[in-house]
């Protein structure tokens, strides 16, 4: 428990109760009213926005809590060493993980049930708890990848920010992915979020959109083992 009572201490959007009701309630709140004012001014699908707009935000919000306590780490001058002793998984970044996912189910759970109240779409409700595991692992992985790429260097969050920034792209919320130019589609098509999107929507559980999660989130699994050793070998 010291672990995670020190992990949690290390995430500066934790310091106080306002901070934590404006970047995860309001910030979130203003952002998914924004995009379903972006659907009713057009002939978009409500339904699909607001479940993207959730996923975003949930992924935004882990990928910023892995990524954040890996640089206050940096800044206190312990990551160095924590890394050089090569800790256990389980010892070092299994706490920013489970402190990363259980903010973004909070976070989610209370924004889904506005949302969802909203468009009389509750029926959705158990689909959408399922796919937290979904979104919630491809945003570890990223936000894993996005600390080890930023070790280091001037600016830390450049590949975090990057990817918080197109995630709504590459999720195909705005604009279904089968609608973007190829090269796009192409990108957009590496990643499992419009994917975990049909999923929630489609009729069944059981279908080829959850084999495709799986198999990309395997994917992404063993890419991030893959720059885990290649970073590693660098810092030799």
């Amino acid at each position: 428990m010291k672990n995670y009572r020190i992990t949690f201490k290390s995430i500066g959007n934790f310091d106080s109760v306002p901070t934590v009701v404006v970047t995860y309630l309001i910030l979130p709140i203003v952002s998914l009213i924004m995009l379903l004012l972006i659907a009713f001014s057009g002939n978009q699908d409500y339904t699909r926005i607001l479940l993207g707009s959730l996923m975003d935000t949930g992924m935004a919000t882990i990928i910023g809590v892995i990524v954040g306590s890996f640089v206050m780490d940096q800044n206190l001058g312990v990551s160095e060493e924590i890394i050089s002793i090569k800790p256990k998984f389980g010892n070092y970044w299994l706490p920013k993980i489970l402190i990363a996912f259980g903010v973004m189910v909070v976070e989610v759970i209370v924004l889904m049930l506005i949302g969802l109240s909203f468009l009389h779409q509750l029926n959705l409700l158990p689909k959408v708890l399922i796919s937290l595991l979904f979104f919630g692992v491809i945003a570890i992985i990223l936000g894993y990848i996005s600390a080890i790429a930023g070790r280091g260097k001037e600016n830390p969050y450049w590949l975090s920010n990057f990817l918080i920034g197109v995630i709504i792209i590459l999720s195909g919320v705005i604009i279904p992915v089968t609608q973007y130019p190829l090269w796009l589609k192409v990108v957009a098509d590496l990643f499992p979020m419009s994917n975990i999107l049909n999923w929630i929507q489609s009729e069944y559980c059981f279908n080829q959109e959850l084999l495709v999660i799986i198999w990309k989130l395997l994917a992404w699994y063993l890419v991030a083992l893959i720059f885990n050793k290649i970073q590693t070998k660098k810092s030799r």
